[in-house]
């Protein structure tokens, strides 16, 4: 037989597992409109590049400095 003690820490297991859940959830979902923010913002980034040779130059000096890891900055020819 179990106690109006046990089915209350039953109950709170189970809420704890359900809060659990939903803070995954919410931070998977946030992963994933920050990496859609970086897609969309280097897009436009790109396009500036290739319209306008003084962003272009400002965006590589910048890079140049930003960049570390040289697989990075073999992407940009750095």
């Amino acid at each position: 037989m179990t106690t109006k003690l046990e089915l209350l820490k039953q109950k709170q297991s189970a809420l704890l597992a359900r809060i659990k859940q939903e803070e995954a959830k919410q931070k998977t979902k946030e992963r994933k409109e920050e990496t859609r923010m970086k897609i969309l913002l280097g897009a436009m980034i790109l396009e500036e590049m290739k319209a306008s040779t003084t962003t272009n130059e400002e965006i590589r000096k910048r890079l140049n400095i930003y960049l570390t890891k040289k697989r990075d900055r073999g992407l940009f020819k750095l």
